[in-house]
């Protein structure tokens, strides 16, 4: 393959000069940000090949009415029509309809008129039932590539571009072994976008520091792609280094890089995902409300409950009671306490301190009782650490606690079922409503009693220690019940 040209990079410059026409990029676009199409003038074939899966398991969850759709885009940011196996007639706009569980198979046709380079937008607007996981998508793409006789010589994966506006890649050159690193970037910003590189070069001893190599810009249009080499042309030089590119923009960008390698039958690639520097963030304050779980390798805790899905929860605030809960592990994460502290001598708990912890399954109390729920007489707060289902390492301090009335469950109003809590009856239809609600199966004793709060309206029920509000809902059709939850506000550092 050594007249393989460097197609997925555009040795040729791609840029026409037509009017640029800027995609508009929509929350939840996913980006492929280098699309090659055709042949070149060594009779190289490239071919883009995309596999679209439907996440959803469930029957319900079709992607349906042609709301995911795949967008085709010249390097200039136009509308590119390209023909592909979907349909007879070429277009820039692909509309799609997957199953659950369904897989598509998307392949441009390799028959522009010459080797053309541009990116791709998969935009999928199916969010029905407010769950937006449950529509979601895998995707993967690749270039293959053949010779003049048709047979595949090669295949190129092409990672899925994140929105960013600060990266970094490694980076190899040595132009006289044909050994070059290329850069594909998208602006994503909607108007013109300035980009900034810089080079390192990596030295010996690397307990020194990476010798800066130089600063280049790229300015590029609204909707616009760039693909080319670092070397010559972006950097006029050094034709022969090692190290990495930072990079950073002024409005978000989508970037993969590739390596062209070189091999006794000719050049080979791969593809690079660079590093994100604007994603490297892991911590946070969050607030997790009592009964709801958490994801800690995000972190995240669904506004949502989302029971069901267990698969990403590593723990689960657990209502026993409304004097009772506790911190519970799940789906084989683990958590060992490290002590009370201040915020500051929670920042100085060390990742390594926290991998050594002797973690187990065992819950956290955080009941009324527990003195973990409260500071101690020096305002110290506890602090765990957690070994996520995916095997991550996280620090975690209740930073503090809030009060907050929490749904239970709810029962049909009626009058004499108000006229009964008026006179301080509890009615057996809200006896049953606390034996039998899909949330917790709670007895009420023969001492619970009510007092009336506002006559005709809303009601307290106390049975021992625990207390619930009971209310008539705005519609009147329905009785709600709730208790004073103890939320949580926590501070949370992912380890990588």
């Amino acid at each position: 393959m050594n007249k393989r040209t460097f197609c997925s990079f555009a040795l040729l410059v791609l840029l026409l000069p037509l009017i640029r026409v800027a995609p508009a990029l929509a929350h939840g676009d996913r980006v492929v940000p280098q699309v090659a199409d055709g042949t070149g003038g060594d009779g190289i074939q490239f071919i883009t090949k995309f596999d679209i899966t439907n996440l959803g398991a469930l029957p319900e969850l079709r992607i349906k009415d042609g709301k995911l759709k795949v967008l085709f885009f010249l390097q200039n940011g136009s509308p590119w029509t390209i023909a592909t196996n979907l349909g007879s007639s070429p277009s820039s706009e692909f509309s799609l309809n997957l199953g659950a569980n369904q897989t598509i198979r998307i392949e441009t046709a390799g028959t522009s008129p010459t080797l053309t380079s541009g990116y791709a937008i998969v935009r999928n607007l199916s969010d029905d039932d407010g769950w937006a996981q449950d529509f979601d998508v895998a995707i993967t793409v690749y270039y293959e590539v053949r010779d003049s006789s048709n047979s595949v010589i090669d295949t190129v994966t092409v990672p899925i571009g994140q929105p960013t506006v600060s990266w970094v890649f490694p980076v190899e050159i040595d132009s006289s072994k044909k050994l070059l690193t290329g850069i594909a970037i998208v602006n994503l910003g909607g108007g013109p976008n300035g980009v900034t590189l810089q080079l390192f070069a990596a030295t010996n001893p690397t307990s020194g520091n990476a010798v800066d190599n130089g600063v280049a810009t790229l300015n590029l249009s609204s909707g616009e792609q760039k693909a080319t080499y670092l070397y010559p042309s972006v950097f006029a030089g050094p034709a022969k280094i090692k190290g990495m590119l930072w990079g950073f923009s002024e409005k978000p960008v989508a970037v993969i890089a590739l390596l062209q390698t070189p091999t006794p039958t000719g050049v080979q690639y791969a593809a690079m995902v660079p590093a994100y520097l604007d994603a490297l963030r892991r911590n946070t304050y969050m607030y997790l409300r009592e009964e709801w779980p958490l994801d800690i390798d995000v972190p995240t805790s669904d506004y949502f409950p989302n029971f069901e899905d267990s698969l990403p929860w590593d723990v689960l605030y657990e209502f026993q009671s409304t004097t009772s809960r506790r911190l519970i592990p799940q789906n084989g994460a683990q958590m060992a306490v490290i002590g009370f502290m201040i915020g500051s001598d929670f920042d100085n708990v060390t990742q390594e301190s926290v991998r050594n912890l002797h973690y187990s399954s065992a819950s956290i109390d955080l009941s009324d009782s527990s003195p973990n729920l409260v500071p101690d007489s020096l305002g110290r707060r506890l602090a765990f650490g957690a070994k996520t289902n995916l095997g991550r390492y996280a620090k975690v301090r209740i930073a503090s606690t809030q009060a907050d009335y929490t749904f239970l469950f709810q029962i049909a109003s009626g009058a004499g079922l108000v006229n009964s809590l008026d006179q301080g009856a509890i009615p057996p239809s809200l006896i049953d409503g606390f034996a039998n609600n899909n949330k917790h199966k709670i007895i009420l004793s023969n001492k619970a009693t009510v007092a009336v709060q506002q006559k005709g309206f809303s009601w307290t029920l106390t049975d021992g220690k625990d207390s619930y509000s009971v209310n008539i809902a705005a519609d009147q059709k329905y009785l709600t019940v709730s208790y004073l939850a103890k939320n949580l506000l926590l501070e949370i550092l992912v380890y990588k």
